[in-house]
């Protein structure tokens, strides 16, 4: 089998990328370049310094033609193959330093397919390997034709025992499979209520970053003017409630307008495709992305949800596999605005039946405690010994910060549950938005319990649950629940691994 495959499939022999991927890594180079030196462009411009107009159009044409030749050299360095004796895929590149990357088969965790805006002008697609262990992409492969990157894709998720398939048609494979749509309406419906606090933040965190480029700009330009962070900070002091309170609103309806279309533009026509041992998901305006979930590979399946997306009945699900962890902020395997039902259906499809929960584990109000002296009074200790004339002048703020802190803590810990039962796990968290994690038992790497001294008397502890994809803790329960949860779970591990064998 393997012969016949070899004779019809040109990745068993050195191949380079499709030769509009020249124009694509100049154009690549070009705006790393630009990006690099914006600053000296504007030094440029404000600078009064005479610069032949000569000098500046043979600076230019020096620079495109470097960039040209580098592209070309990259391009032409640049091999790709599957060695079909050691099932290794092999990657060779590099113009003065030469290297050489291979990744096993076996450790292949998922492979994507994407063709961001750029790509779509020369008709060609981006595909990036991941292999477990590390959160950035291992391999990436930047022009592909729209057959190559499909069926190469498709020989590195088979399964050793599968068959590998060539010039398969994409489009006729969605028709064959299971498909559901996340429609525009429930995009628009998550953009509006997901992702509040980030996005205050982060307007926020952009402004104070513009300002400081602006003025580190001013400065190498030798202008007089600066902001002054000093008489800003204030000037917003003297601000009355009310205009302080529009101003934030303000910036949280425009962070709640930027999150709308961004979710849009990122995650416009989402379609998720099922088979027998997958999901592929499809998504993306501009910048089309192709992903895969492996039912076999899911480790955890983390839901978010608020009271308003409740109302609506959308949510936001995550699929972590294999050396994905949560933190991961690429969510290749996230899926946005899904309803009710189609979730369902999902997890049904993995799992083969619904998790249902009747034990659960909760918090002592010990843990309210702790977090009150970790979050409310040891900062406002801090805040007293260091500048003490806050409390004087603008005592409000204090009592502000320790009210919402307070407020915060009860709501968290109201939610904060681990249920239970036979097969699976679930940890309930948040404060707003509430997060759903469901863990398989016999999938679970390991899981551990430990006690301070000083929670002895009291009987309390942590539980700890470690999986490929991260691990996960719960603090603050009862010792000797969670003792017999511990030893449940290391006998379903120990169990799984017998059979397994």
């Amino acid at each position: 089998m393997m012969m016949m495959e070899q004779e019809h499939n040109s990745f068993f022999e050195p191949q380079r990328q499709s030769k509009t991927g020249i124009a694509l890594l100049f154009l690549y180079s070009l705006g790393q370049v630009v990006r690099n030196s914006w600053a000296l462009l504007f030094l440029f411009l404000f600078k009064k310094k005479d610069i032949s107009l000569s000098i500046i159009i043979l600076s230019i044409l020096v620079v495109l033609v470097l960039l040209i030749v580098s592209a070309v050299l990259k391009y032409y360095n640049f091999k790709y193959y599957i060695d079909p004796e050691n099932e290794e895929f092999v990657i060779h590149q590099g113009i003065i330093n030469k290297s050489t990357i291979k990744i096993k088969k076996d450790n292949i965790q998922e492979v994507n397919i994407s063709q961001p805006f750029i790509h779509r002008i020369f008709n060609i697609y981006k595909l990036e390997i991941d292999t477990p262990g590390s959160s950035e992409k291992e391999i990436s492969i930047s022009a592909l034709s729209h057959q190559n990157a499909v069926d190469l894709k498709k020989y590195l998720l088979a399964e050793n025992n599968e068959k590998v398939e060539t010039k398969v048609d994409f489009n006729e494979e969605k028709i064959k499979n299971k498909t559901i749509s996340i429609s525009t309406l429930s995009l628009i419906k998550y953009g509006f209520t997901a992702n509040y606090v980030q996005s205050f933040f982060a307007l926020i965190s952009l402004g104070l970053y513009g300002i400081y480029q602006l003025n580190d700009l001013l400065d190498k330009a030798e202008f007089e003017t600066r902001v002054d962070y000093e008489e800003l900070s204030s000037k917003l002091m003297t601000f009355s409630i009310p205009v302080i309170g529009g101003l934030v609103l303000f910036v949280i309806v425009l962070g709640v307008l930027i999150n709308v279309i961004r979710t849009l533009i990122r995650y416009y026509n989402f379609k998720i495709v099922e088979n027998e041992h997958r999901f592929s998901l499809e998504y993306g305006l501009f910048n089309t992305k192709n992903s895969i979930v492996t039912k076999n590979k899911v480790q955890v399946v983390t839901e978010t949800q608020n009271w308003i997306q409740k109302k609506l009945n959308v949510s936001f699900i995550k699929f972590l596999q294999i050396g994905k962890k949560d933190e991961d902020e690429k969510n290749v395997s996230a899926i946005p605005g899904i309803h009710t039902t189609e979730k369902e259906k999902l997890i049904f499809s993995i799992w083969q039946q619904e998790p249902d929960f009747k034990e659960a584990l909760q918090p002592n109000f010990r843990w309210l405690i702790l977090n009150n002296i970790k979050w409310v009074i040891f900062p406002l200790v801090l805040v007293f010994i260091f500048y003490k004339p806050l409390f004087v002048e603008y005592g409000w703020i204090v009592v502000l910060y320790g009210s919402i802190a307070e407020l915060f803590l009860i709501i968290s810990f109201l939610h904060l549950r681990l249920y239970y039962n036979e097969r699976f796990i679930r940890l309930k968290s948040g404060i707003w938005d509430i997060h759903y994690r469901t863990f398989e038992i016999e999938k679970l790497q390991t899981v551990k319990i430990s006690q301070y001294f000083w929670q002895r008397k009291t009987n309390l502890g942590t539980i700890t649950l470690y999986t490929s994809a991260g691990k996960f803790g719960f603090s603050g329960v009862d010792f000797s629940k969670a003792k017999k949860l511990f030893n449940y779970i290391i006998y379903k591990i120990e169990i799984s691994k017998n059979y397994s064998k």
